[in-house]
């Protein structure tokens, strides 16, 4: 797991290089799977990031799936998706500016219930937790 988290930063801060599909193999035998897409954007839809595990069959991704406007503002979504029951959730929806001033982080367990929510705008921060308790901060 520490191999995958390693990895998946050091391709987000590498800006992802050419354009291409890109297979890496971790020392436990895991198989990353990197993919570039549009590096001319701040939204780089179609790049993700892949692991799969070759004897469970466990799989946990990441990937840019486009833009979209909320409340008048353009946002990028980036998705991120687990198999592995060993992580407790199962999928996360993130939804950013190109400032990183606005966003929404939503998580979810296996059965697409919310775990939780994190929104960020104007200054406000809004978190959610899966019992709908709502706290509040003003930066």
């Amino acid at each position: 797991m520490a191999d995958r988290a390693i990895l998946l930063i050091a391709v987000a801060a590498s800006g992802c290089g050419d354009k291409d599909t890109t297979t890496y193999e971790t020392e436990d035998g895991q198989k990353v799977q990197v993919t570039t897409g549009d590096e001319e954007g701040w939204c780089p839809v179609g790049t993700s990031w892949k692991t799969s595990n070759p004897t469970t069959g466990e799989e946990v991704s990441m990937v840019y799936t486009g833009t979209r406007e909320v409340d008048g503002i353009q946002m990028c979504v980036m998705e991120y998706t687990s198999s592995n029951p060993a992580d407790e959730v199962a999928r996360v929806e993130y939804v950013f500016s190109e400032d990183s001033e606005t966003f929404s982080w939503k998580s979810y367990y296996a059965n697409g219930t919310v775990q939780s929510e994190m929104t960020m705008k104007d200054g406000k921060m809004t978190m959610i937790d899966e019992n709908g308790q709502v706290t509040e901060f003003d930066q």
